[in-house]
């Protein structure tokens, strides 16, 4: 015989339904008896009987050993809960995209608080405001890609403090125009931090109040969230690193060759134009005699964005060895791709470069190489080993000079 109440996890113990058969089937050293028992119908036995009555000491230690249990069996629970939390939301595989995790952790939080409705919000693109990037819930699924007001939102208030902040959903707040206001609407809106900030908000939709008692469990699953954006966001970073030279903010040379071998194979096939441009900052190393590394460093990051801000989208820009840069001008003619070096060396030209005099800047000039296939080559290496050497021929020419390979050089 079980008892409805009993856990699931202990083994019930045996029940009796007579007294003797309980005496000689248990053979007990010490019995209980609750004040009104009977017991003198009790066979004998070596057994010593303790009554219970009301407010006794020992009445009142058996209610806190209840209560114990009890709170034993809670903790029990919300420990495999926060288990599962942190097993089953696997936050590292949120390296591509972390709106899929975001999406369990959001289910989850849900199904633990009971609350009607979920979104996360994100920082916005304009200034204190933020972005609903994922919901649940038919009023807040419309609103996806919507975007509120940092100040008047409780969302808002979230995210400025970075404390979790409940609040009812009433006229006047940003909430408000997302779900409408009906009575007894409250908002538990949980900051998403990551690296002792807050990049985001979970935010439940609640009718009547959320219980207390699931708070630091909704806490860690906002943090599991966290931690997913966190991590999608190295990832990119990296991914970016793999690829891009830090001083100047354009594609690194291993990249380029890449690219190079790429658009070299694809104009070989549909008969296509390829330029290449080498560029070189004259006098570089004068420079930095002059003014020390540290100014040398800024002049490769303002040289890199001057490369960017005149160069196309389908252009590779990079960095080729310290202060020579490459740019490679897929489907292009030899006559645009000399348009192209001018207009970077004449930027260049009237550019006010840092000096380490106070209110005072230099002007510096870059020499430039251009080589097309298949007009000046047959293959990558040919062409680059061409613009190279109108680079040279530039600078000997020059400096500050634009030169097209021709034979001889």
């Amino acid at each position: 015989m079980k008892t409805p109440d009993w856990p699931s996890e202990v083994e019930p113990p045996p029940l009796f339904t007579a007294r003797g058969r309980f005496v000689k089937e248990s053979a007990p050293h010490l019995i209980l008896a609750a004040e009104g028992t009977d017991t003198a119908s009790l066979p004998a036995g070596e057994y010593q009987i303790l009554e219970i009555y009301e407010d006794s000491p020992l009445a009142l230690l058996l209610e806190k050993l209840t209560v114990l249990a009890a709170d034993s069996r809670r903790l029990s629970g919300e420990l495999q809960e926060i288990t599962a939390v942190c097993a089953g939301a696997g936050v590292v595989e949120a390296y591509s995209d972390p709106l899929p995790k975001l999406s369990q952790l959001l289910d989850r939080a849900m199904a633990l608080s009971g609350a009607r409705e979920g979104m996360v919000l994100f920082p916005g693109e304009e200034v204190d405001s933020m972005r609903v990037v994922l919901a649940r819930g038919e009023r807040l699924e419309a609103v996806v890609g919507g975007s509120l007001e940092v100040e008047r939102s409780i969302c808002g208030r979230a995210f400025d403090t970075g404390a979790v902040v409940h609040h009812a959903v009433e006229e006047g707040t940003e909430e408000s125009a997302f779900l409408g206001v009906e009575e007894g609407e409250n908002i538990l809106a949980l900051p998403m931090r990551a690296e002792g900030r807050v990049v985001g908000i979970l935010a439940l939709v609640f009718r009547g109040l959320p219980q207390t008692r699931h708070l630091p469990l909704l806490a860690l699953v906002a943090d599991q969230g966290g931690l997913a954006v966190l991590i999608a966001r190295l990832y990119s970073e990296l991914e970016t690193n793999v690829v891009t030279d830090s001083a100047s903010g354009l594609y690194n040379r291993n990249f380029f060759l890449q690219r190079l071998h790429e658009e070299i194979s694809r104009a070989r096939r549909y008969s296509l134009n390829v330029c290449l441009v080498f560029l070189e900052i004259d006098g570089f190393e004068e420079y930095v005699e002059r003014n020390g590394r540290f100014l040398g460093d800024l002049v490769i990051s303002d040289v890199g964005s001057i490369i960017r801000r005149n160069t196309r989208e389908v252009d590779t820009a990079a960095r080729y060895q310290g202060h020579t840069f490459a740019v490679l001008l897929p489907e292009t003619r030899r006559l645009g791709a000399m348009r192209l070096a001018e207009r970077i060396r004449k930027v260049v030209e009237e550019y006010p470069f840092p000096s380490r005099e106070k209110k005072e800047v230099e002007s510096l000039t870059m020499s430039a190489g251009v080589a097309s296939y298949p007009a000046c080559a047959d293959s990558e290496e040919t062409l680059v080993e061409r613009a190279l050497a109108a680079l040279a021929a530039a600078r000997t020419q020059g400096p500050n000079r634009v030169l097209l390979y021709a034979e001889g050089m």
